[in-house]
């Protein structure tokens, strides 16, 4: 079974609301959870910036559905590969996390920290690709 990590940015339509907003977290979170994706989707300044791993076949279709999906537009792949390991596996106990405020920020924050002791690869691709997503949107 091959595992694979894609990461994409993309801008939040106009039209979504705030109470649309909290149904697309928890529409994500049921979809990854059903589809055995681990990772974290960052919502900061009407932007989204998503990390999913998983099964080649479950990512794949998650990101069909990402890119067809009209709450937002302006989507680019940063990331699509191969990986040995999953990231988030350890990470909010394998669930999907959503973050949005400060708090959720700053324990992921912590848990690239820790990952960045392990020197993965992925590890480094992964958090410079998420801090230039934050630097980028204070």
């Amino acid at each position: 079974m091959k595992i694979k990590s894609i990461c994409y940015v993309s801008s939040k339509s106009n039209h979504v609301s705030n109470d649309d907003l909290q149904k697309l977290f928890e529409q994500v979170i049921n979809r990854n959870k059903a589809y055995n994706i681990t990772g974290v989707l960052i919502f900061k300044n009407n932007h989204f910036f998503q990390i999913m791993e998983g099964e080649e076949e479950n990512v794949n279709k998650a990101y069909k559905n990402i890119s067809n999906d009209p709450r937002h537009f302006r989507i680019i792949k940063l990331l699509d590969k191969d990986i040995k390991n999953r990231l988030f596996e350890d990470y909010e106990s394998g669930n999907f996390s959503i973050v949005n405020n400060f708090s959720k920020l700053k324990k992921l924050t912590i848990y690239f920290n820790w990952l960045k002791l392990a020197e993965l690869i992925e590890v480094n691709e992964i958090n410079q690709l998420a801090t230039n997503f934050l630097n980028n949107n204070k």
